[in-house]
Order: C-alpha cells, then sequence, then structure tokens
C-alpha cells in the first residue's frame, strides 16, 4: 500500500509546490511553518486538487479521509447524531468519552471549536481508511485531547497516516519525518520534539510564503506579473471611483470605462472563476430581465451595473494588505483615520478569508461524497457564519 507524489507542481500566485514522494504503509509527520505548502499538499494528496504538473497514483488504497484544519469545514449534519450519520458511522461506534451522549442531540455548530475538533477526528477514525491525512489535527485540542489523539494515531497501525501540524509541543511517535518549507517537502530524519523549535522556525530556508489552503499565510512580495495596475492605493481606489460614476451614468461611460480597464489590465485580467463568474451573472441578469420585463431599459442597466461588478472584482484581486490601512491613516487623522483603516482592513481579509472558506467546505462535502448544490447552500452558509463569528472573537481577544 503506497501513495505516490511524482514531480507533483502547483502554483498560486508566485508560491510554487514542487514535491516527489512515496508514502507507504506507516506513520508519516509533515511539520513546518504556517504558510508553507502544508494545506496544498495534503489536498494534493487527498485528490481535491488538481496539480498543474505531475501526478498522485494510489496502490492498494481503496478508501481515503482527509480532515480539514477547521472542523466547521465538515458540518453537515443538523444534529450531532445526523453529523456522525453523515460520515456513514453508527453513532454507537463512536467513544462517548471523546463525544459525550449529551451531545448527540445537540446542533454541532453549538459545540466549541475544540468538541468540533474531536468529533470530526472520532469520525474519521471510525472510517478506518487505509490513507489518513490530517490537516492541524492538534490545532484546538487541549493537552489531554492531544494526547488522546497521539494514542489513536500510535494504535492505528492499518494503512497509511499523513500528519501536517505546525504544532511543537505533543507529538506521536511516526515511522517517518519530514519539513515542508517554501512549497518543498524535505527528510528530516529526527523527531521534531527533540530539536529546537527556533532554528526550524527562525532559519531563512523555510520563510513561508502564502498559498491556497494556509487561513493564515505569510507576507510575500508580489513578482513583477502580479504588481497591480497602480501601486498606489489611492490612484486605484480614485481609478475605480470615478470609471464606476461613469459607468453609472450611461452605456457610453460603461463601455469607455470596460475599456479602460481592459487596456490597463492587458495580458494580465484577473476575471473570477466560473462560480463566481455565474453569480455575477445571475445578480445582474435576473434584475435586468425583470426590468425589462417591467418595461424599463433593462439592458442599460444590465451594462451599466455589469461593469461596475467587474470594476470592483478588478479593486478586490489588485487589493494588497495593508493598503487601506495606509490610505485612511493618510486621508484623516492618526486615530480616526487607524479605525475607519483598520475596519477596512478587517473586511477585506474576511472577504478574502471567506472566498477560501467557501473553497474548503466545497472540498468536506467531497470528503463525505457529497454533491454541493443549491440546497446545500443554506447549510453551508450557516457553517461559513459560525466560522466567520469564532474567527472575529479570536481576533478581538
Amino acid at each position: 500500500m503506497k501513495i505516490s507524489a511524482g514531480s507533483l507542481k502547483y502554483q498560486q500566485g508566485s508560491f510554487q509546490l514542487s514535491v516527489t514522494q512515496v508514502f507507504g504503509d506507516g506513520i508519516h509527520l509533515v511539520t513546518g511553518r504556517i504558510g508553507s505548502g502544508k494545506s496544498t499538499l495534503s489536498l494534493l494528496l487527498s485528490g481535491q486538487l488538481t496539480p498543474e504538473s505531475g501526478s498522485v497514483t494510489r496502490a492498494g488504497i481503496t478508501s481515503c479521509i482527509i480532515t480539514l484544519q477547521f472542523p466547521e469545514y465538515h458540518i453537515t449534519g443538523a444534529t450531532v447524531t445526523e453529523e456522525i450519520k453523515s460520515w456513514g458511522i453508527d453513532p454507537s461506534a463512536i467513544d462517548t468519552a471523546i463525544v459525550p451522549d449529551v451531545f448527540l442531540d445537540r446542533d454541532p455548530l453549538t459545540l466549541s471549536r475544540g468538541e468540533l475538533k474531536r468529533l470530526t477526528l472520532a469520525c474519521a477514525f471510525a472510517k478506518e481508511p487505509d490513507l489518513l491525512i490530517m490537516d492541524e489535527p492538534f490545532s484546538s485540542l487541549d493537552t489531554e485531547m492531544k494526547d488522546w489523539l497521539c494514542n489513536q494515531i500510535r494504535v492505528r497501525r492499518h494503512g497509511i497516516t499523513i500528519i501536517f501540524t505546525h504544532e511543537r509541543e505533543t507529538l506521536p511517535d511516526a515511522d517517518y519525518y519530514y519539513e515542508m518549507s517554501d512549497g518543498s517537502l524535505h527528510s528530516a530524519g529526527y523527531d521534531p520534539e527533540e530539536r529546537d523549535g527556533r532554528e526550524l522556525f527562525g532559519s531563512p530556508h523555510v520563510q513561508g510564503q502564502g498559498q491556497l489552503g494556509d487561513p493564515v499565510a505569510e507576507e510575500r512580495s508580489p513578482s513583477e506579473e502580479e504588481k497591480p495596475v497602480f501601486l498606489d492605493p489611492r490612484l486605484r481606489l480614485f481609478s475605480v471611483l470615478c470609471l464606476s460614476l461613469g459607468a453609472f451614468m450611461s452605456i457610453g461611460g460603461a463601455v469607455i470605462a470596460l475599456a479602460w480597464w481592459v487596456i490597463a489590465a492587458w495580458g494580465r485580467w484577473k476575471l473570477p472563476n466560473r462560480t463566481v463568474a455565474l453569480l455575477l451573472l445571475i445578480l445582474v441578469l435576473a434584475p435586468a430581465l425583470g426590468t425589462e420585463l417591467l418595461g424599463g431599459d433593462g439592458l442599460s442597466y444590465g451594462i451599466r451595473i455589469g461593469t461596475i461588478l467587474f470594476l470592483s472584482f478588478w479593486a478586490f484581486t489588485e487589493y494588497r494588505g495593508g493598503e487601506l490601512l495606509n490610505l485612511f491613516v493618510w486621508a484623516g487623522t492618526d486615530r480616526l483615520g487607524f479605525d475607519i483603516g483598520l475596519a477596512a482592513e478587517m473586511t477585506m481579509q474576511g472577504i478574502h478569508l471567506a472566498v477560501s472558506d467557501i473553497r474548503q467546505i466545497i472540498f468536506a462535502y467531497d470528503i463525505k461524497g457529497y454533491q454541493f448544490t443549491w440546497k446545500t447552500i443554506i447549510p453551508a452558509s450557516i457553517s461559513l457564519l459560525t466560522l466567520h463569528i469564532r474567527r472575529s472573537e479570536e481576533m478581538a481577544h
């Protein structure tokens, strides 16, 4: 039984992951700084992401489970009992010391993150998959539960277990140790608990870069292709306001604004993916058709509002962390400008995180074999909202 990553390559922005590795039977522990590529590799190995080149091949593996970093992503049941059943498991098979009976009738999203993590991990172990991949399984667990997790990993001698973590204090004994740094996987050959953590996380060769999958990404400098049309955010904001105003006033203004956007971003257009594009299209077409049917000028509305949406999307993708804070501090007083700028930064960060969270929720549904359809939008939205409320509480503290 083995899983092989053959010349695996995946790129997002200036971050590039490149891995060649064979994982056989046993416990594989991958440590590394946040943003070094652990989450991306876990998704590639599980089949949730498709590499740009190279391949992931499996031999003798008939079942695979991956647990994502945030347990809220996995929730699809209205009660804890339904959530356990959604994994294809009889609730009686779950250890009551980990998921007490008093939890069974509760809404899983009313549980704390630590309790949710215990529920998700208990379900994953109960499935007894040939390949078990865990992304940051120790986060949100207290010391007692970390010890329980280490014991669960230790007694799971069947199949392949791959653990991706930046945990340094409590770790299971593993058969193989690796370090992830800058999108590359290196054999470590030692127990991370016996190594000075400052050496690993402070050394220049493991400074991580932001990438898909890690909710907290490391700061990085954009490449030449990634640099925005206007390096000065004041000019970018001013241009968006002027172009949006012109597009709103008339069809001619919308055409000019759209032409300006095409020329300014020539060769570097950042169009939304198909799902986002479809949602934007619905947002524009629905009111436009309604206006047209009621005798109004729906065509004009559609062109003008559609252009404004594309300009907004451009401003969103061109945004760089810290710009709005700098902009408002420059425009206002230190106190008022800082407060408004901080609120703007947190809003933009929330939007960026929401995009990543939606992608992770879709992955979580696929892990259970569910299709992400219009019927699942409401439960997925509740999970997303709960996750962001908890994240906001943590940020406030």
